[in-house]
Formats: structure tokens, C-alpha cells, sequence
């Protein structure tokens, strides 16, 4: 999963920040202030980032050296994108007495995912492309904090596949739209890249593998943003690590394991 969590945590903290303004410099001042529009060499960058990524091939890289919760900052310095930012983790776990096929069911139970990871998913839906394994993915989401709102209309294409010993699950979004007016259901989605910037682009890939009898699970988010506001970094840095660790323990959760050591 954690295409949800991901988004919740990129909202709460542009929202603080929205807040925070507001107070200081007054809500006519907020739009003009903290909108933005999403620029060409900002989307080339983040493809060719992608492309890069994607290239190397999750099947081939060796699985993380652990017993534990793995969480990890892959790009700390948000690098790679004018006008933007990278923010690429990894977390990785083994779940002892777990099968693998049970962990895929988890990250593919789509009717479910609003009791697993998010209850503020207004609404979900995932239809079958040609009726196979891949999936078109649409997610509603809506975010409040005091007199905030921050919602987005998000599609995603999302595949299973088999590769070696691994089983990947990877998600790639194709369309993710912010409401103007913060509110489910949308009558006032802004254009694409002209918003504040919370979430531009979203990718989760996910790798499983068994392991004896337990499952190593491995999943690597990148998404793309605006720079952090007012040089807010760490505060970005923490709630991303919070989010994934959030959607780790979910994951485990729903397979069958109470706890993480």
C-alpha cells in the first residue's frame, strides 16, 4: 500500500504550515502565497528519476539485512528535480510464520484497505485491466486539521507479477488531482499541477519473498512534491518515516502478526 499514507502525511504537514500562515500574513493572503503550478523540467526530472529507478530492477537487488523493522531515507537531500522534491523510503521486515501469499492478499485487498490503512479514504475502487493482474486503482481521499481541508482524486495503475522468488506489486499514479475546496465528494478539482503542491506524483513498490517460513516484505515509496515550506525539512523527513512505519504495521497486522519487533 502506503499510497494513502504517504499523501495523509504530506498533507498534514503542508497544512501546519498553511495554518501557520494564515495566522501571520491573513487568509487573503494564503492562495496567492502557497499555490503552484508544476513545471515541464520538474516532470522530465522526475521520470528520468523513475527511469533510473525502475531500470536497476527490484527482482535483482539483494533483500536488507533484517530481523527487524527496517525504515530508510533513500534521497535525504530531496535531490534530483527542479522546483521540486524527491522523497524516496524504503522499509523492510520479515514476518516470522507468515506465508507470502498471505501479505499479497493484504496489499491487494482493496475492500478492505479503508479498515487496514486509512479510514479517511472516501471512497476506493479497483477494476481489472483486460482481466488480468493489473488493476486501475481510484482513491478518494479527504484530510482535516482545525480550519484546514486538503483532499485529492488519485488513479493509479497497479500490476502483480511474478519475478524469480520475488512477488512485486508495484503502483505507478497516472492522474492525482487536489480539490479546491478540500472536500469529498469533488465539484472543484483544481487543474493538474496547479495546487499547492502537497502531491504531484506517487509510485509504491512492493517485494516479497519467502523466506523459510516467514516472508521478508519490502516496500520502496517515491513521490513527488513542492520544496518543504520555510526550510521545514526534518519535520517532512519525520513524518515520512512515521507514515511508512504506519503502513508497515498495518500490513503485518493484517497478515496475521500483531506486533513488530
Amino acid at each position: 500500500m502506503l499510497a494513502f499514507d504517504v499523501a495523509t502525511m504530506l498533507m498534514k504537514f503542508f497544512r501546519r504550515a498553511l495554518v501557520l500562515t494564515a495566522i501571520l500574513a491573513g487568509n487573503v493572503l494564503l492562495a496567492a502565497m502557497f499555490t503552484t503550478t508544476l513545471e515541464p523540467a520538474t516532470v522530465a526530472a522526475w521520470n528520468s528519476y523513475i527511469d533510473r529507478f525502475e531500470r536497476a530492477g527490484l527482482a535483482g537487488q539483494p533483500m536488507l539485512e533484517t530481523r527487524k523493522l527496517v525504515l530508510s531515507d533513500l534521497n535525504p537531500s530531496g535531490s534530483g528535480v527542479p522546483s521540486g522534491y524527491v522523497h524516496h523510503w524504503i522499509g523492510a521486515m520479515r514476518l516470522a510464520n507468515v506465508p507470502v501469499e498471505k501479505v499479497r492478499a493484504v496489499i491487494g485487498d482493496y475492500g478492505h484497505w479503508q479498515q487496514i490503512y486509512a479510514p479517511d479514504i472516501r471512497f476506493i475502487s479497483a477494476t481489472h485491466i483486460d482481466g488480468g493482474s493489473e488493476y486501475d486503482l481510484r482513491m478518494v481521499s479527504e484530510q482535516t486539521e482545525g480550519p484546514m481541508h486538503f483532499a485529492f482524486d488519485m488513479h493509479f495503475r497497479v500490476g502483480f507479477e511474478q519475478s524469480g522468488d520475488f512477488q512485486l506489486a508495484e503502483s505507478r499514479s497516472y492522474l492525482i488531482r487536489e480539490s479546491g475546496g478540500g472536500r469529498a465528494p469533488y465539484t472543484d478539482l483544481l487543474p493538474e499541477g496547479r495546487d499547492h503542491g502537497i502531491l504531484w506524483r506517487l509510485n509504491t513498490y512492493w517485494r516479497l519473498k519467502q523466506d523459510g517460513t516467514a516472508t521478508y516484505a519490502e516496500c520502496q515509496v517515491i513521490s513527488l512534491s513542492r520544496r518543504p515550506i520555510l526550510g521545514s525539512s526534518s519535520l517532512v523527513k519525520a513524518r515520512a518515516r512515521e507514515s511508512l512505519k504506519a503502513t508497515m504495521t498495518a500490513t503485518a497486522r493484517a497478515a496475521g502478526r500483531d506486533k513488530l519487533d
